[in-house]
């Protein structure tokens, strides 16, 4: 019996000293496993690249939802009092202007997840450098509330992040991304590159990969990688691969969005395995991320 309770109480130390929140993702970013370093897209320059916005004209307002839920539970949470909080659902409202030369938006996002509160706002803008490159530029002020375990609860924070991207050819895209480069929340610091390649007409494919540039390349790197169709002029499907050693996950996703001239509606699932034991979930338990967007063009 005291074998059970000193192995009960390392797995809860383990678990709440590793467990964190992870990134906030729209809709589409979820349908490609995060993948979009390279892409031309409007929400998303808020929380990945904020180079992408530079391409567009007129405005758009976005609203994302999604929920987290767990694939298998482990047996432990049978007899340990470290439950899965049944609650664990993120939302964002992104506002993004791009009439005038200097274009860029915000964003504000609330998340919920694995005991843990997340309030970030994100301010972000870009300008063309030349004819087909940009380059952009981030701020986010992010107020964390912990779970209890914690002896500090609450947790406040300011980041930046550089992006740009360069349009090589009516077919290929590349981007490059910097994430917290002066290390004000140390752990969050990454560097991202990405392509986007359209192979035919209505199929384009995807990569990204990165690492936490103050560890070895080796040691703290990810990668993802998806695939986009277009079955009509606004309808797609798309799925996505991901293998992320910083968080320790890998998995994989699908979504599909209609995209009219004045509307939209996007829809997407991602599948999460952690590859390190107690890390954020425990052992042999997945991670079930479905998100919906509705998105408005002006």
């Amino acid at each position: 019996m005291k074998k059970v309770i000193i192995l009960a109480v390392l797995v809860l130390i383990s678990q709440s000293s590793w467990a964190q929140i992870r990134e906030f993702q729209t809709t589409r970013l979820i349908s490609t496993s995060g993948t979009g370093v390279a892409s031309v897209l409007s929400s998303e320059s808020a929380i990945l690249n904020p180079a992408g916005s530079s391409f567009f004209s007129g405005s758009t307002a976005s609203y994302t939802r999604y929920s987290t839920s767990l694939k298998k539970d482990s047996d432990l949470r049978d007899t340990l009092p470290d439950k899965f909080a049944k609650r664990n659902e993120s939302q964002g409202v992104f506002l993004s202007d791009h009439s005038d030369t200097l274009k860029g938006g915000v964003a504000y996002l609330m998340q919920g997840e694995n005991d843990f509160k997340r309030e970030r706002l994100v301010l972000h803008s870009s300008s063309m450098v030349g004819d087909k490159s940009s380059m952009g530029l981030s701020y986010r002020y992010t107020m964390d509330k912990r779970p209890t375990s914690f002896s500090k609860r609450h947790k406040t924070f300011h980041q930046a992040t550089i992006g740009s991207m360069h349009i090589i050819d009516d077919h290929t895209i590349l981007g490059l991304v910097i994430i917290d480069p002066t290390r004000s929340n140390p752990g969050d610091e990454r560097a991202t590159g990405g392509i986007q390649y359209e192979l035919a007409e209505r199929v384009t494919i995807l990569a990204d990969a990165g690492f936490q540039y103050t560890k070895a390349y080796n040691k703290a790197y990810l990668w993802s990688g998806a695939i986009q169709l277009k079955l009509f002029d606004d309808f797609f499907v798309r799925a996505g691969q991901f293998y992320d050693n910083v968080n320790k996950f890998k998995g994989n996703s699908w979504g599909v969005s209609w995209l009219g001239p004045r509307l939209g509606i996007e829809f997407a699932q991602k599948f999460s395995d952690q590859i390190a034991k107690n890390y954020y979930i425990y052992e042999k338990e997945s991670l079930v991320d479905t998100s919906l967007s509705a998105i408005i063009k002006f």
